[in-house]
Protein backbone atom coordinates (compact mmCIF):
# COMPACT_ATOMS: atom_id res chain seq x y z
CA UNK A 1 0.00 0.00 0.00
CA UNK A 2 1.12 3.42 -0.71
CA UNK A 3 1.01 5.99 1.82
CA UNK A 4 -0.25 9.66 0.95
CA UNK A 5 -2.14 11.18 3.75
CA UNK A 6 -2.93 14.17 2.20
CA UNK A 7 -6.71 15.60 0.27
CA UNK A 8 -5.93 17.94 -2.82
CA UNK A 9 -9.10 20.16 -3.95
CA UNK A 10 -10.06 23.39 -5.58
CA UNK A 11 -9.96 26.14 -3.53
CA UNK A 12 -13.65 27.13 -4.80
CA UNK A 13 -14.77 24.08 -3.20
CA UNK A 14 -14.84 25.90 0.18
CA UNK A 15 -17.75 27.93 -1.98
CA UNK A 16 -19.86 24.49 -2.45
CA UNK A 17 -23.58 22.98 -0.62
CA UNK A 18 -25.40 24.39 1.27
CA UNK A 19 -24.37 23.13 4.53
CA UNK A 20 -20.70 22.42 5.73
CA UNK A 21 -21.20 18.65 6.44
CA UNK A 22 -22.56 18.46 2.52
CA UNK A 23 -19.23 20.62 1.42
CA UNK A 24 -17.03 18.22 3.93
CA UNK A 25 -18.61 15.09 2.37
CA UNK A 26 -18.36 16.21 -1.13
CA UNK A 27 -14.44 17.94 -0.80
CA UNK A 28 -13.18 13.94 0.27
CA UNK A 29 -15.26 11.74 -2.16
CA UNK A 30 -13.98 14.80 -4.86
CA UNK A 31 -10.35 14.01 -3.51
CA UNK A 32 -10.26 10.72 -3.24
CA UNK A 33 -11.64 9.76 -6.74
CA UNK A 34 -9.50 12.61 -8.50
CA UNK A 35 -6.46 11.01 -6.79
CA UNK A 36 -7.47 7.53 -7.36
CA UNK A 37 -8.24 8.77 -11.31
CA UNK A 38 -4.74 9.85 -11.81
CA UNK A 39 -2.88 7.15 -10.07
CA UNK A 40 -4.77 3.77 -11.31
CA UNK A 41 -4.20 5.09 -14.91
CA UNK A 42 -0.26 4.97 -14.56
CA UNK A 43 -0.61 1.88 -13.72
CA UNK A 44 -0.30 -0.89 -16.01
CA UNK A 45 -2.73 -3.01 -16.96
CA UNK A 46 -1.41 -6.31 -15.22
CA UNK A 47 -0.75 -4.15 -12.02
CA UNK A 48 -4.49 -3.16 -12.53
CA UNK A 49 -5.99 -5.88 -12.90
CA UNK A 50 -4.17 -7.72 -10.12
CA UNK A 51 -5.28 -5.01 -7.45
CA UNK A 52 -9.03 -5.10 -8.87
CA UNK A 53 -8.53 -9.05 -8.51
CA UNK A 54 -7.43 -8.64 -4.85
CA UNK A 55 -10.02 -5.75 -4.10
CA UNK A 56 -12.83 -7.80 -5.37
CA UNK A 57 -12.51 -10.31 -3.11
CA UNK A 58 -11.52 -8.60 -0.11
CA UNK A 59 -14.52 -8.19 2.42
CA UNK A 60 -13.01 -4.73 3.59
CA UNK A 61 -13.53 -3.13 0.00
CA UNK A 62 -16.90 -1.33 -0.95
CA UNK A 63 -19.41 -4.07 -2.22
CA UNK A 64 -20.56 -4.95 -5.86
CA UNK A 65 -17.48 -3.27 -7.38
CA UNK A 66 -17.54 -3.56 -10.82
CA UNK A 67 -14.35 -3.54 -12.25
CA UNK A 68 -15.77 -2.12 -15.74
CA UNK A 69 -16.50 0.89 -13.87
CA UNK A 70 -13.74 3.51 -14.44
CA UNK A 71 -14.95 5.61 -11.66
CA UNK A 72 -15.68 2.60 -8.82
CA UNK A 73 -12.34 1.79 -9.71
CA UNK A 74 -10.88 5.37 -9.50
CA UNK A 75 -12.44 5.44 -6.09
CA UNK A 76 -11.17 1.62 -4.73
CA UNK A 77 -7.70 2.61 -5.72
CA UNK A 78 -7.43 6.42 -4.22
CA UNK A 79 -9.27 5.08 -0.80
CA UNK A 80 -6.60 2.54 -0.80
CA UNK A 81 -3.79 5.06 -1.26
CA UNK A 82 -5.01 7.76 0.73
CA UNK A 83 -6.43 5.42 3.67
CA UNK A 84 -9.96 5.84 3.42
CA UNK A 85 -12.60 2.89 4.05
CA UNK A 86 -16.23 3.27 1.82
CA UNK A 87 -18.73 0.47 2.62
CA UNK A 88 -20.48 1.33 -0.85
CA UNK A 89 -19.59 3.46 -3.81
CA UNK A 90 -23.21 5.27 -4.79
CA UNK A 91 -22.59 8.28 -1.88
CA UNK A 92 -18.93 8.81 -3.09
CA UNK A 93 -19.62 9.14 -7.13
CA UNK A 94 -22.78 11.32 -6.24
CA UNK A 95 -21.12 13.57 -4.51
CA UNK A 96 -17.45 13.57 -6.92
CA UNK A 97 -20.15 14.40 -9.85
CA UNK A 98 -21.63 17.44 -8.12
CA UNK A 99 -18.68 18.97 -6.71
CA UNK A 100 -17.05 17.99 -10.51
CA UNK A 101 -19.69 19.83 -12.06
CA UNK A 102 -19.45 22.78 -9.67
CA UNK A 103 -15.90 23.28 -9.77
CA UNK A 104 -16.12 23.13 -14.19
CA UNK A 105 -19.13 25.41 -14.02
CA UNK A 106 -16.20 28.03 -11.59
CA UNK A 107 -13.76 27.34 -13.61
CA UNK A 108 -15.89 28.51 -16.75
CA UNK A 109 -16.58 32.06 -15.13
CA UNK A 110 -13.31 32.56 -13.41
CA UNK A 111 -10.55 30.78 -14.61
CA UNK A 112 -8.02 27.72 -13.06
CA UNK A 113 -8.46 27.74 -9.70
CA UNK A 114 -6.23 27.81 -6.69
CA UNK A 115 -5.31 24.02 -5.21
CA UNK A 116 -5.57 23.08 -1.43
CA UNK A 117 -3.34 20.28 -0.45
CA UNK A 118 -4.20 19.39 3.45
CA UNK A 119 -3.41 16.20 6.01
CA UNK A 120 -6.55 14.45 5.33
CA UNK A 121 -6.93 13.92 9.28
CA UNK A 122 -7.95 17.69 9.62
CA UNK A 123 -10.94 17.18 7.41
CA UNK A 124 -12.07 13.74 9.26
CA UNK A 125 -11.61 16.04 12.59
CA UNK A 126 -13.55 19.10 11.04
CA UNK A 127 -15.90 17.36 9.90
CA UNK A 128 -16.73 14.61 13.27
CA UNK A 129 -16.10 18.23 15.48
CA UNK A 130 -12.63 16.49 16.28
CA UNK A 131 -10.86 19.65 17.75
CA UNK A 132 -10.75 21.47 14.21
CA UNK A 133 -13.86 24.11 13.59
CA UNK A 134 -14.74 25.02 10.43
CA UNK A 135 -13.58 28.21 10.64
CA UNK A 136 -10.13 27.15 11.58
CA UNK A 137 -9.83 24.81 8.49
CA UNK A 138 -11.29 27.35 6.23
CA UNK A 139 -8.72 29.79 7.22
CA UNK A 140 -5.97 27.10 7.12
CA UNK A 141 -7.19 25.77 3.54
CA UNK A 142 -6.85 29.74 2.24
CA UNK A 143 -3.51 30.01 4.04
CA UNK A 144 -2.14 26.65 2.54
CA UNK A 145 -3.74 27.89 -0.83
CA UNK A 146 -1.50 31.05 -0.79
CA UNK A 147 1.59 29.26 -0.01
CA UNK A 148 0.89 26.65 -2.14
CA UNK A 149 4.85 24.75 -3.09
CA UNK A 150 6.75 27.70 -1.41
CA UNK A 151 9.35 27.60 1.23
CA UNK A 152 7.53 30.79 2.52
CA UNK A 153 4.78 33.56 1.30
CA UNK A 154 3.66 37.09 2.08
CA UNK A 155 -0.43 36.60 3.03
CA UNK A 156 -2.12 39.31 3.69
CA UNK A 157 -5.37 39.02 5.94
CA UNK A 158 -7.48 40.21 3.43
CA UNK A 159 -6.52 37.61 1.19
CA UNK A 160 -7.21 35.02 4.18
CA UNK A 161 -10.21 36.51 4.53
CA UNK A 162 -11.92 35.75 1.02
CA UNK A 163 -9.67 32.42 0.18
CA UNK A 164 -11.38 31.01 3.19
CA UNK A 165 -14.82 31.34 1.05
CA UNK A 166 -13.00 30.07 -1.67
CA UNK A 167 -12.27 33.14 -3.82
CA UNK A 168 -8.88 33.53 -4.86
CA UNK A 169 -9.07 37.06 -5.85
CA UNK A 170 -11.16 40.18 -4.85
CA UNK A 171 -13.12 40.03 -8.01
CA UNK A 172 -14.22 36.72 -7.76
CA UNK A 173 -15.57 37.32 -4.40
CA UNK A 174 -17.36 40.18 -5.38
CA UNK A 175 -18.85 38.45 -8.42
CA UNK A 176 -19.44 35.01 -6.64
CA UNK A 177 -20.68 36.01 -2.95
CA UNK A 178 -24.44 36.56 -4.15
CA UNK A 179 -24.49 33.03 -5.65
CA UNK A 180 -24.04 31.13 -2.27
CA UNK A 181 -26.88 29.13 -1.34
CA UNK A 182 -25.42 28.78 2.39
CA UNK A 183 -25.25 32.91 2.70
CA UNK A 184 -22.06 32.87 4.36
CA UNK A 185 -20.33 36.43 4.93
CA UNK A 186 -16.45 37.29 5.10
CA UNK A 187 -15.08 36.88 8.75
CA UNK A 188 -14.94 40.20 10.46
CA UNK A 189 -11.94 41.42 11.68
CA UNK A 190 -11.40 40.22 14.92
CA UNK A 191 -12.91 36.49 14.30
CA UNK A 192 -9.69 36.22 11.27
CA UNK A 193 -7.35 37.53 14.20
CA UNK A 194 -8.35 34.71 16.53
CA UNK A 195 -8.71 32.16 14.27
CA UNK A 196 -5.08 32.61 12.89
CA UNK A 197 -3.62 33.41 16.36
CA UNK A 198 -4.79 30.24 17.20
CA UNK A 199 -3.79 27.86 14.62
CA UNK A 200 -0.56 29.58 14.57
CA UNK A 201 -0.22 28.66 18.35
CA UNK A 202 -1.22 25.55 17.74
CA UNK A 203 2.00 24.90 15.13
CA UNK A 204 -0.07 24.01 12.05
CA UNK A 205 1.81 27.02 9.86
CA UNK A 206 5.16 29.65 10.98
CA UNK A 207 4.36 33.15 11.02
CA UNK A 208 6.66 36.50 11.53
CA UNK A 209 5.17 39.87 10.99
CA UNK A 210 8.04 42.64 9.42
CA UNK A 211 7.39 46.51 10.14
CA UNK A 212 4.17 45.63 11.35
CA UNK A 213 2.56 45.31 7.82
CA UNK A 214 4.35 42.39 6.25
CA UNK A 215 3.49 38.65 7.49
CA UNK A 216 5.19 35.98 6.13
CA UNK A 217 3.99 32.37 6.36
CA UNK A 218 5.16 29.33 6.09
CA UNK A 219 4.53 25.64 6.39
CA UNK A 220 8.07 24.08 5.80
CA UNK A 221 9.91 26.19 8.09
CA UNK A 222 9.51 26.69 11.75
CA UNK A 223 9.47 30.31 13.62
CA UNK A 224 13.08 30.51 13.78
CA UNK A 225 14.07 29.48 10.75
CA UNK A 226 11.82 31.50 9.05
CA UNK A 227 12.73 34.43 10.42
CA UNK A 228 16.43 33.75 9.67
CA UNK A 229 15.22 33.21 6.11
CA UNK A 230 12.93 36.49 6.12
CA UNK A 231 16.53 38.16 7.09
CA UNK A 232 18.42 37.12 4.77
CA UNK A 233 15.69 37.76 2.05
CA UNK A 234 15.43 41.43 2.86
CA UNK A 235 18.90 42.50 3.81
CA UNK A 236 20.60 40.33 0.80
CA UNK A 237 19.65 42.84 -1.96
CA UNK A 238 21.71 45.86 -0.12
CA UNK A 239 24.38 43.66 0.55
CA UNK A 240 24.60 42.50 -2.67
CA UNK A 241 24.68 45.97 -4.06
CA UNK A 242 27.03 47.39 -2.14
CA UNK A 243 29.55 44.79 -2.83
CA UNK A 244 28.85 44.65 -6.62
CA UNK A 245 29.94 47.99 -6.35
CA UNK A 246 32.75 47.51 -4.57
CA UNK A 247 33.72 44.56 -6.58
CA UNK A 248 32.84 47.00 -10.23
CA UNK A 249 35.57 49.49 -7.91
CA UNK A 250 37.97 47.44 -7.72
CA UNK A 251 37.77 46.34 -11.14
CA UNK A 252 38.11 49.94 -12.59
CA UNK A 253 41.16 50.66 -10.24
CA UNK A 254 43.05 47.59 -11.73
CA UNK A 255 42.11 48.32 -15.32
CA UNK A 256 43.78 51.86 -14.61
CA UNK A 257 46.66 50.77 -12.77
CA UNK A 258 46.76 48.14 -16.23
CA UNK A 259 47.13 50.66 -18.52
CA UNK A 260 49.56 53.05 -16.14
CA UNK A 261 51.86 50.11 -16.25
CA UNK A 262 51.56 49.15 -19.77
CA UNK A 263 51.89 52.73 -20.89
CA UNK A 264 55.33 52.88 -18.48
CA UNK A 265 56.81 49.97 -20.17
CA UNK A 266 56.63 51.18 -23.58
CA UNK A 267 59.82 51.88 -25.12
CA UNK A 268 60.42 55.27 -26.12
CA UNK A 269 60.74 56.08 -29.99
CA UNK A 270 64.09 57.40 -30.94
CA UNK A 271 63.95 61.78 -31.74
CA UNK A 272 63.68 62.62 -35.48
CA UNK A 273 66.62 63.42 -37.42
CA UNK A 274 66.52 67.16 -37.96
CA UNK A 275 65.54 68.03 -41.35
CA UNK A 276 67.92 69.58 -43.85
CA UNK A 277 67.54 72.37 -45.78
CA UNK A 278 68.15 72.27 -50.07
CA UNK A 279 68.91 75.36 -51.67
CA UNK A 280 69.19 75.14 -55.45
CA UNK A 281 71.39 77.55 -57.56
CA UNK A 282 69.98 80.65 -58.18
CA UNK A 283 67.57 80.54 -55.35
CA UNK A 284 68.00 83.62 -53.50
CA UNK A 285 65.15 82.42 -50.53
Amino acid sequence: MVANSYFQFPLCALSFGQTLDARLNAILDYSVIEAGSKLFRKLTAEQQHEFLRGKTVSRTNPKGLNPHDWRQCAACYGAHIIGVTYHGFNGIIEHHGQLRDYIADFEIRNGKDARVRLKKSWLFDTRDGHGIAYREFSVLCAIYSAIGDKELAIITRERIRRCALGYRTAAILEAELSRRTDKAQPLTERQLRDTITRLHRNKFFARCTVARRITYYSIRLDNEALRKKVLERRTYPGFFRSSQAAQDHNLTSAINQRRREAAQSEPKSPPLAPRFKFTLPGDSR
